[in-house]
């Protein structure tokens, strides 16, 4: 019985394993132009489906395309001027990300000075500092949140999310606040 049943598995596997093969190779055909089949005809580069279920590429539409277009790329010049400002974007994006980060960085640097000034201090003088260390806290967290804020919702909506950035810096530098 432990025979016939692996030799159903071993049966039952090699033809998934065939029929996986004729998939995959008909996927290949599909992307490359080619095919496995012995069709040699004129309409082996048509651009219908043949009687084997496989897409042939027209290779003289796509020549006469290419020959038709003699001024480059004329279809292309607004998705480069699109592309350049993206990239711009982009960079701006990052240079305001930076500039969080090394607000994060001095944040975290005095944080480590108030830390030592709350071990070494008097009773007193460690609720001032807790109140300190509690503010750099929220300061952290808005400005955490401010940098993911540029690369979840910056793509799609820059200028607002760029005002709304930089209104957070000036919050937590407490520029308004003389």
């Amino acid at each position: 019985m432990k025979k016939l049943y692996t030799f159903g598995c071993i049966i039952f596997l090699a033809a998934i394993a065939m029929s996986c093969s004729a998939t995959l190779q008909r996927r290949y055909d599909q992307r490359h132009g080619t095919t496995s089949s012995t069709n040699t005809g004129p309409d082996q580069y048509s651009d219908n489906h043949s009687g084997s279920g496989t897409y042939k590429k027209d290779y003289g539409k796509i020549t006469d395309e290419n020959s038709g277009n003699t001024s480059g790329v004329s279809g292309l010049d607004g998705s480069a001027d699109y592309n350049q400002k993206l990239v711009a974007q982009y960079a701006e994006m990052d240079k305001l990300g930076e500039v969080v980060l090394y607000e994060l960085d001095i944040l975290e640097s005095r944080w480590n000075v108030l830390l030592e000034e709350y071990k070494s201090s008097k009773a007193s003088g460690k609720q001032v500092i807790s109140n300190e260390l509690d503010k750099i806290s929220d300061d952290r967290i808005v400005l955490y949140k401010a940098y993911t804020n540029i690369y979840r919702n910056g793509k799609t909506n820059w200028p607002v999310v760029k005002r709304e950035v930089e209104n957070t810096l000036r919050s937590v530098r407490r520029v308004g606040e003389k």
